[in-house]
């Protein structure tokens, strides 16, 4: 009796399994929108071939900038002449604006953000730098004011 009760227990345990046949789901097509945090578009700036004046500097946050009339001629995308002295440099993006870092300067190998405005309107006004000279423990903040003529 036993057994019976056994075999009737597997065979209906068996026979009410219901497997379902899996089928794949509606897919829909991912749309991909471009991430665009400024204006240009098509290309990135370069400073390649322009040439500024620093008119003023400012060492430290507080007071007058003092009055300077510096040439910088970009001559390439890594070289630039500060005053006819030739020395390195780089411009690349940076998700809020556009580091520019300047070996060669009197105060050391500056670094800074410069935006998108400057570039087009060849105008820096009292934007801060910092020297990043490797080794330097030079903390001061340099503001800079300069023209692209």
């Amino acid at each position: 009796m036993i057994r019976l009760i056994y075999i009737l227990l597997v065979v209906l345990g068996v026979s009410s399994c219901y497997k379902e046949d899996p089928q794949p789901k509606e897919s829909k097509p991912v749309i991909v929108y471009p991430y665009v945090t400024d204006t240009i578009t098509d290309s990135i700036p370069t400073l390649k071939g322009t040439t500024w004046v620093i008119t003023g500097v400012r060492i430290g946050g507080i007071g007058n900038p003092t009055t300077t009339y510096d040439t910088l001629k970009f001559v390439t995308n890594t070289v630039y002449k500060y005053n006819g002295n030739s020395s390195g440099y780089s411009l690349y993006y940076t998700g809020g604006g556009f580091n520019l870092s300047m070996k060669g300067t009197p105060w050391g190998y500056l670094s800074g953000t410069i935006y998108e405005y400057n570039l087009k309107n060849g105008d820096v006004q009292g934007l801060k730098f910092v020297d990043i000279t490797p080794g330097s423990t030079n903390k001061t903040n340099y503001y800079i004011w300069m023209n692209k003529i």
